[in-house]
């Protein structure tokens, strides 16, 4: 049983998945143990792996690469079971009904299909680079943000354009709706963080507590929380509320790219571009553990909805989905 009391667990993670290369279908997979990684060679990917993303019912993985192929890897039997292509993928997401499939790319477009039969179903265009792009909790509303300084969000029942929020003064990198969606988190180039409400559009707090650009914001389940990661290789834990600065984490030597909570918030785990995925104590600030095993820089890192497991993305091409076993121990 999983205890929130960090004196009375470890942490272990023991498991991979790595190398994906090769075919898309399933029936060519062959798995084979090696360094705690299992290997599938039924692959996909041949391109730097930008985003990352699991479905709420827990069934599937979604991994989108620069070179605009995104791989539908299904969690049980750890098989790629369908791909959907388009162009430069940067960011991907579920709609919390697991239905849908929203991907944003460095061409301005950002895509929509359905998850059982792989069809498109609407494409939005946003005026620059896609580079940000999230669903609200409700699944009503997906926002993007990225080359045009702006945050647009578009009706997923009318697939209309509801508001546009500015403020930033350069690329937004990052946006997350808080997890009761009555606010965004968004980071950006201009070195700051900006809290907006989303029913109104208004900008309720701006950030500047980051010496370099911030390239990825997530909240704590409980909404209390924001961590933020930077080019500068730091990570931020902020007062989501207030909008004051609790910490600073350091540990990466290269950038921050992402960073996600576990889904009882007690593990904070970061993606780095020095090809390592850190896990810390959000509370303490303590470094929990390195995890290593890619070989290139890591683009994205995010827990499954039940916490068992932790997907990173990288550019070497790989997923590695790492197993969290939590033990309580005296």
């Amino acid at each position: 049983m999983q205890t929130r009391d960090f004196r009375k667990r470890q942490l272990w993670l023991y498991a991979s998945i790595a190398a994906i290369a090769g075919s898309i279908f399933p029936q060519s997979t062959t798995q084979k143990q090696n360094d705690f990684a299992i290997v599938l060679d039924n692959g996909g990917h041949r391109a730097q792996i930008e985003g990352v993303a699991f479905s709420s019912n827990g069934l599937w993985l979604a991994s989108a690469d620069n070179g605009g192929r995104i791989v539908l890897w299904d969690i049980r039997s750890r098989r790629a079971i369908r791909a959907f292509l388009g162009k430069n993928f940067t960011e991907v997401a579920f709609t919390p009904d697991s239905k849908l499939l929203a991907a944003a790319g460095f061409d301005g477009t950002i895509r929509i299909w359905r998850t059982d039969n792989g069809k498109s179903v609407f494409g939005f265009d946003y005026p620059g680079q896609a580079e940000a792009l999230a669903i609200s909790p409700a699944g009503e509303l997906v926002a993007a943000g990225g080359g045009d300084h702006n945050i647009h969000l578009w009706s997923l029942k009318t697939w209309r354009v509801v508001m546009i929020l500015r403020g930033h003064s350069d690329d937004v990198y990052s946006v997350k709706f808080s997890p009761d969606g009555k606010r965004i988190a968004s980071g950006g180039r201009d070195r700051t963080i900006r809290f907006w409400d989303a029913s109104t559009g208004a900008l309720t707090h701006t950030l500047p507590g980051h010496g370099d650009s911030v390239y990825a914001v997530a909240f704590s389940p409980d909404g209390k929380l924001l961590a933020s990661g930077c080019r500068d290789g730091t990570i931020k834990i902020w007062d989501a509320v207030r909008g004051d600065e609790k910490r600073t984490l350091t540990g990466h030597t290269d950038s921050v790219h992402g960073v996600a909570f576990s889904p009882d918030g007690e593990i904070l785990a970061s993606a780095g571009f020095d090809n390592n995925v850190a896990l810390w104590n959000p509370k303490t600030g303590t470094l929990l553990r390195m995890l290593t095993g890619h070989r290139k820089k890591i683009g994205d890192v995010v827990f499954s909805p039940d916490g068992k497991w932790l997907a990173s993305a990288s550019s070497d091409f790989t997923v590695r989905l790492w197993s969290t076993v939590v033990a309580s121990h005296n």
